[in-house]
């Protein structure tokens, strides 16, 4: 891939490549396999974690600054350098980053020497490997040293004081040159980094490796030689020291291997008996990961979507579904909606995921709203829309596969240890949220889809669980007759009786151009026209805002197709939508912001105006109008504001956001200055809806993006 005039960078069928290495923030890459994790930015910050319980922070990072990561300096002709620039920050020649599925790359030169280097986790086992190339690009030889350098950290924790950590590891080297680090409290916990090649010399310890100095210029690289020394107490790290010298044009290159496990390191060096065997495995590892993603796109034209959807769309449905973004916790709507997009990748992964989602479902029908997967403290938080996202979930994985037999799958509850189908699951799960208060809509409990909206009490009722609830009942209908399923009765009403419930509540609060949001347990409506009343006395709150979610949801749940009256309303309301919500950078989330506190609204308000789902371009909420827009048939829009979300179609230099990967949300510009700031990278249920999107409309109808 080549830089064009135009752009920084570039996104190709082999992944992104960035030809300046920026210094906003750190763009990301996730590299993982089911044990071994490893976060890496253009920068090389970033940290590794083991994946399977207990888990353990492999490496040491900061959240705060980009001096933690993996790191190879080059001291040549009289100057410091890195192939990431970071952390010397040494003017570079040539600066190339590639990330890609799996695997994260530099391709630098500085005074006609160039250095390659990657990184990249193998199909299994609790390790990283990396490969260090250098070629010598000038018309003589070339004399230099290099120094590749990582800081363990082998906790489970990033909050350890380091002074405290390094009191209970101790280092050693053996006979190869491989660093070992061994935790001795809590458990034996091994690190170590190895290199396929003995250096000339080594250092253990992080204060004899600083020497006085920093990240930017250790003062152990000044000298002629590392100290060979131990941790011994001190915060420790691995360092290498290697002298190599390089006729006109030679290339030569390095392997090493870095992670945790006592025996691990063993089985590695049976493995990969030269360094041909480590770059064999690094072809294969890409080739895996294309052959996961290889889909057919066969209507779409634009090279730069094409490129997109090829790698990192499908990338990202894969590390937050299955690999390590979601990290130690997993919440019960995020990973039903996940199971939406990750269903077109792997099927049998997602019949786990979804299986194991059930069991976090208590015999009542409530669900967590998210657990720790390392046994830790649960959200308990009851979100009456937890339980609404089963049948979506099951419905959806069908229509992709064909599969039935999820339905009847069993699955235990979380305070039984009698297992049910899941089917069984889904039908408690519409009992324990069907709900109505006296406003004629659902009960929210804690609250909705939308965890910040706290403000409208237990009692309040959510004109969005109306609408979801209709659709999950329409999915039951749909799978019951087609599978000859039962179908309880709804606190004594059928599944029609229960529909036409849920319609007529929402109904109430249509004022004649948009749907209102909610209502608080004291009467106040949230998002309707500031003079609003009901029949029945529920009153605005006085202010007048269109929430997004309510008018795309009259869509989505099929409320819109009861009658041409119903589709004239829902059209109105997409309409109200974009037109109150639209701008620039997207589609806001609601309109106007909260400037102040109010307790109607609660934590929503207290978010700062334009971030996040106060005042922002909330790119999962705007996923859900795109879907709504193409489902009422309005195509031209639906890729309008769908081409404003997506990140290659963003100025990298307004939003500071990756251009390869969706974010959560775009600053919504409360505050000029901070308008289309990107926020929250890689995690956002964004991607999920997007392939609902891309496989429900867009492929099925030979679409392509307008531009």
């Amino acid at each position: 891939m080549k830089k064009t005039a135009e752009n920084d960078w570039v996104l190709g069928e082999d992944g992104f490549t960035l030809y300046t290495p920026q210094r906003y923030r750190s763009w990301y890459n996730y590299i993982c396999n089911d044990d071994y994790g490893l976060k890496i930015s253009h920068l090389a910050d970033g940290y590794a974690t083991t994946l399977k319980e207990p888990r353990i922070a492999v490496s040491n990072y900061d959240f705060f600054s980009p001096v933690k990561g993996r790191y190879v300096y080059v001291k040549d002709s009289g100057s410091v350098w890195n192939p990431s620039f970071m952390p010397s920050c040494t003017e570079l020649d040539s600066y190339a980053l590639t990330h890609e599925s799996g695997l994260t790359s530099w391709k630098s030169c500085k005074n006609n020497l160039e250095c390659s280097f990657s990184l990249f986790v193998p199909p299994s086992g609790t390790y990283e490997i990396w490969l260090v190339s250098f070629t010598n690009t000038s018309k003589s030889s070339k004399k230099f040293s290099f120094y590749p350098q990582m800081e363990f950290l082998l906790y489970n924790s990033f909050s350890v004081d380091p002074v405290y950590y390094s009191w209970y590891t101790n280092t050693r080297v053996d006979e190869k040159g491989a660093i070992f680090f061994e935790r001795r409290t809590g458990g034996l916990v091994t690190g170590f980094f190895a290199p396929f090649e003995k250096p000339v010399s080594y250092e253990c310890s992080l204060t004899s490796f600083f020497d006085g100095s920093d990240f930017r210029l250790p003062g152990a690289i000044q000298k002629e030689s590392l100290s060979n020394t131990m941790s011994a107490g001190d915060p420790y790290i691995a360092a290498c020291q290697y002298s190599v010298e390089l006729s006109a044009s030679e290339t030569k290159t390095f392997a090493f291997f870095a992670g945790i496990g006592s025996d691990t390191l063993d089985s590695i060096r049976k493995r990969y008996t030269s360094v041909q065997d480590v770059i064999n495995e690094k072809n294969a590892v890409r080739q895996n990961w294309k052959q996961k993603l290889s889909k057919s796109f066969p209507s779409i034209q634009n090279k730069e979507f094409l490129s997109y959807l090829k790698t990192f769309f499908g990338y990202q449905i894969y590390q937050q579904s299955a690999g390590m973004v979601r990290g130690t916790f997993r919440g019960f709507r995020d990973v039903a909606q996940d199971a939406l997009a990750f269903v077109h990748y792997d099927k049998e992964k997602t019949a786990s995921i979804l299986t194991d989602m059930c069991t976090r479902q208590y015999k009542s029908g409530r669900c967590l709203r998210q657990w720790n997967t390392e046994g830790g403290s649960n959200d308990e938080r009851d979100f009456r829309d937890l339980s609404l996202w089963t049948l979506p979930a099951l419905y959806n994985y069908e229509k992709v596969t064909g599969d039935a037999s999820m339905y009847t799958k069993k699955a235990v509850y979380l305070d039984s240890d009698e297992a049910v189908t899941l089917w069984d699951h889904a039908m408690q799960g519409l009992l324990y949220a069907l709900q109505f208060g006296p406003h004629g809509l659902l009960e929210m409990g804690k609250g909705d889809w939308n965890d910040a909206l706290s403000g409208p009490g237990e009692k309040g009722g959510s004109v969005f669980l109306n609408q979801i609830a209709y659709l999950a009942l329409s999915q039951a209908e749909d799978i019951a007759l087609k599978h000859g399923f039962s179908i309880p009765l709804f606190n004594g009403l059928s599944l029609s009786e229960t529909k036409e419930k849920l319609y007529r509540g929402c109904m109430k609060y249509w004022n004649g151009s948009w749907f209102a949001r909610c209502v608080s347990d004291k009467g106040l409506i949230l998002g309707t026209r500031k003079n609003f009343k009901t029949e029945d006395g529920f009153v605005s709150d006085g202010t007048e805002r269109l929430f997004l979610l309510s008018q795309a949801w009259f869509v989505i749940s099929g409320m819109s197709k009861r009658s041409t009256e119903d589709g004239r309303i829902g059209n109105t309301a997409l309409s109200s939508m974009l037109s109150h919500l639209e701008c620039s950078e997207g589609l806001l989330k609601m309109a106007p912001g909260y400037s102040e506190f109010e307790e109607s609204a609660g934590n929503i308000s207290g978010l700062a105006p334009g971030m996040a789902e106060n005042y922002a371009i909330y790119n999962h909420a705007a996923s859900f109008a795109v879907y709504a827009l193409f489902k009422a048939g309005r195509n031209e829009e639906a890729l309008r504001i769908m081409k404003k979300i997506l990140p290659f179609t963003k100025d990298w230099k307004k939003t500071k956001a990756e251009p390869y990967v969706l974010v959560n949300f775009y600053n919504g510009g409360f505050y000029e200055e901070k308008k289309g700031t990107g926020g929250i990278s890689w995690l956002t249920g964004t991607v999920n809806w997007l392939s609902m999107s891309l496989y429900d409309f867009i492929l099925p109808q030979n679409l392509d993006l307008p531009f």
